[in-house]
């Protein structure tokens, strides 16, 4: 359960048609979880196991994750030299062995800010030659093109890197390169898997193009909300929350709009300038304008959509929040990252929905105090939301962070990856307030409630959750406190799941 009194003794749970019809003291039970037929019904046996609501993310990029699994992973390279190693020495491989001959070199993971000397493409050129190859930053806001992959995908010759709306236009052309098409076919059911696995049962799908015609052809295992983006907005098949296919596990998500870039690629829109100079005339880039953004959430609200407004930088915030207002259009802000005490009360006033992705904190600590000195207070402030009253839900931004919703509550629970103590810590969510962002809305499983569950170890927890999900203490002694917090946020990274079930239908098992 989520929130409200967990059954003192075992429980069944009957699932028709995708929904909870029935809760009753359990008939029997034990051991490892099975799954039979018993009387003409299916029956999994849970063994005992802590049941809970299905996890969503609601941030993810399903074609950029789809294909990760074949890129080569560029992260935590510090340097354009140490970027070139990784590229010459993947390209030497695929000539040793034979493999992946033809095909394009797509990478991931590097961030601008990382690097003291600019990427080029002449630079990229001498280590890739014909090779095309596209080096896609971290953060998903723009990528390092060679000469090959430029001219295959019809872009002007350049020394620079290409990003913000222009890459953003490019992403779903990728697979008119070599091999990118069939990585992409492979990788997206490793993703559906991968999820369910993790106790996902649902995504907000917030990749470029028309990405509501992928999943129609390919039958999901979980629930998908795709967004469509302000080029496509003719095109939407219907209104937000519209059923599109027959299963009923695809309907239609938000309206995405990118109003400013990110953190890590200098292109968050900011009110303050950027300390080391960069940053697009220092202060990030405003991809769409106040007007524009006005008329595009508009018209979205005439077709019944709702909408999800990128906004990292808090000068993008205030941007966002003045279109949202004027508007009247239902809305969620996107990654919320800086935000203003005015920002956070405003939010909670109109009813928008702060979508976060806690992890991301945990890569964007040292650059925030970088290049947003005296400011850093106003990264990621979940628990000031959350108090304010705004609405909080969670997701991964995937492939920039794992889709991994136990990293990302674990994130939200204790501010750090390290040895350090959690990054204002004030900021904070109690366990259950995570989880309780995680679950799509839904607060506990109850008749009349999706079908969607999902069974934890018991090893992990204890039958009330008083383990996995306890509150972490607070007061004065700010060392017991981060020690507290450490200590939850490494059970929920440790948290072991047993099986998914989606729509009544188990879908992982392990």
């Amino acid at each position: 359960m989520v929130s409200g009194q967990v059954p003192a003794r075992p429980v069944d749970l009957r699932i028709r048609d995708g929904v909870i019809t029935e809760i009753a003291a359990a008939r029997r039970g034990g051991g490892e979880p099975s799954l039979s037929r018993l009387g003409g019904e299916e029956v999994l046996d849970g063994g005992g196991a802590i049941a809970i609501p299905g996890l969503w993310d609601q941030h993810v990029h399903s074609g950029q994750l789809a294909q990760a699994h074949a890129r080569l992973d560029t992260s935590g390279a510090g340097s354009v030299g140490v970027i070139l190693e990784l590229v010459r020495a993947e390209l030497a491989e695929r000539r040793e062995w034979g493999t992946g001959m033809g095909h394009a070199l797509i990478g991931f993971g590097h961030r601008l800010v990382d690097l003291a000397v600019a990427p080029t493409v002449p630079a990229l050129d001498g280590s890739t030659g014909t090779v095309p190859t596209v080096l896609i930053g971290g953060d998903a806001h723009h990528a390092w093109l060679n000469s090959q992959a430029l001219q295959m995908l019809g872009l002007p010759p350049r020394d620079g890197i290409v990003a913000e709306e222009e890459w953003f236009e490019l992403v779903p052309r990728l697979t008119e390169l070599p091999g990118v098409a069939e990585a992409d076919a492979t990788g997206a059911a490793m993703l559906q898997r991968q999820a369910l696995q993790r106790g996902v049962v649902g995504v907000t799908d917030m990749e470029w193009g028309r990405i509501w015609e992928d999943w129609l052809a390919r039958s999901p295992r979980l629930r998908v909300r795709p967004a469509v983006y302000p080029a496509d907005l003719e095109a939407t098949p219907g209104p937000t929350g519209a059923v599109l296919d027959t299963g009923g596990m695809v309907e239609m998500g938000p309206l995405k709009v990118i109003v400013d870039g990110a953190l890590g690629s200098h292109s968050a829109y900011t009110r303050h300038t950027y300390t080391d100079g960069h940053g697009y005339s220092g202060r990030g880039v405003l991809s769409v304008g106040p007007e524009q953004l006005t008329e595009v959430l508009g018209r979205a609200r005439e077709l019944g959509l709702t909408a999800a407004v990128h906004a990292i930088g808090d000068a993008a915030a205030q941007v966002g929040l003045d279109a949202i207002e004027a508007t009247g259009i239902a809305a969620r802000l996107e990654h919320a990252q800086m935000l203003t005490d005015v920002d956070v009360a405003r939010m909670a006033r109109l009813g928008v929905v702060a979508s976060v992705q806690p992890a991301h904190l945990l890569d964007d600590r040292d650059a925030t105090e970088e290049l947003w000195p005296g400011r850093a207070d106003q990264a990621f402030r979940l628990r000031d939301l959350f108090d304010a009253g705004a609405g909080l839900v969670l997701g991964s931004d995937a492939p920039v962070a794992p889709l991994d919703p136990w990293l990302a509550m674990a994130a939200a629970v204790h501010r750090s990856a390290d040895e350090r103590e959690g990054w204002f810590p004030a900021q904070q969510l109690q366990p259950r307030e995570a989880l309780a962002a995680s679950t799509d809305g839904v607060v506990a499983l109850e008749p009349g409630g999706r079908g969607d569950v999902v069974l934890l170890d018991e090893g992990h927890t204890s039958a009330d959750l008083s383990d996995l999900f306890a509150d972490v203490p607070s007061g004065a002694d700010g060392l017991m406190v981060d020690t507290a917090a450490r200590e939850s946020a490494h059970r929920l990274r440790e948290a072991e799941v047993l099986a998914t079930v989606v729509a009544g239908r188990l879908e992982s098992q392990r």
